[in-house]
């Protein structure tokens, strides 16, 4: 994942993917509830911090890990992590020509993420 985090400018073009997506994600009609009255550059900020810590960018993560950040949310269901996936490929896909991504990246990005359907789905 360093290539793409390259490809992508970095920590401040995985800031930009990352507010996209979760905007996207905030008005979504299937899980746009998860985000209601949240701070989507807050939650983007702190998905950075993890994303670059967990791809091996730095070596420091002071953040809330995955299961402990999302306890206070109403159960996230199959479902609701599957459409997730979806919107985070979607993202993905309308950035490729900007950032030169191939398809074998976008699905590394999209499996990683789907390494933590065990930690986060009831």
């Amino acid at each position: 994942m360093q290539n793409v985090f390259n490809k992508i400018g970095g920590e401040a073009g995985l800031m930009l993917i990352l507010e996209l997506f979760y905007k996207k994600m905030q008005k979504d009609i299937l899980i746009g509830y998860f985000f209601l009255g949240k701070d989507i550059h807050h939650i983007a900020e702190q998905q950075k911090k993890f994303l670059m810590r967990a791809w091996g960018i730095t070596a420091d993560y002071s953040g809330k890990p995955p299961a402990t950040a999302h306890v206070a949310l109403p159960p996230i269901l199959e479902g609701h992590f599957d459409r997730r996936l979806v919107l985070l490929r979607e993202t993905l896909e309308e950035l490729k020509p900007k950032h030169q991504l191939i398809e074998a990246e976008i699905d590394n990005w999209v499996l990683f993420e789907e390494g933590f359907r065990k930690i986060l789905v009831k």
